[in-house]
């Protein structure tokens, strides 16, 4: 982080290539659009390059890079919502773009967590499919551990729910 602080390109590639299939994956499962993923990462990179000055050494990259990317995710969210308050009609769907999940049993599972309110979905994503520890989810997000272990909770206690119910 040090060498893209200093604006070493070759480093902040590095990270590209390292980080940026799961951090798009990420995004793309958390706004279930894949334009929108394309659009947020680029925005993350942007913000990478710009505030590597601030990253602490020793501090896990990956927690702040997915940190800095559920920002954007978040913000993308709340921008989305004003303009559907503005306008009084709901946005037509976004486009999912390609299954990202492909078993049926996945799917199924999948189209729950989308409904999951962004708080309780983005803790699933980072567990399920980032393989996060409670720890680097809470550096991530940005909020204490104990939230985050009872967003966890409360998001499987909702997905259990969905499950028994059918829906």
């Amino acid at each position: 982080m040090a060498a893209v602080a200093r604006g070493d390109e070759r480093a902040l590639g590095t990270l590209v290539e390292r980080h940026g299939p799961r951090i798009h994956a990420h995004l793309a499962r958390l706004t279930d659009s894949v334009d929108d993923a394309d659009d947020l990462l680029q925005e993350t990179w942007v913000r990478v390059a710009r505030g590597a000055r601030t990253y602490e050494p020793g501090r896990p990259v990956r927690p702040w890079l997915f940190g800095i990317a559920s920002n954007l995710a978040r913000d993308h969210f709340r921008r989305r919502a004003v303009r559907l308050r503005a306008a009084r009609e709901p946005a037509p769907p976004a486009d999912p773009g390609p299954p990202l999940v492909r078993p049926l049993e996945r799917l199924a599972l999948r189209e729950r967590v989308a409904r999951l309110p962004e708080r309780l979905r983005a803790v699933v994503l980072l567990r399920v499919f980032e393989e996060m520890s409670e720890a680097e989810m809470a550096q991530a997000l940005g909020g204490p551990r104990g939230t985050v272990a009872s967003r966890l909770d409360g998001a499987l206690r909702e997905l259990k729910r969905a499950w028994e119910n059918g829906s």
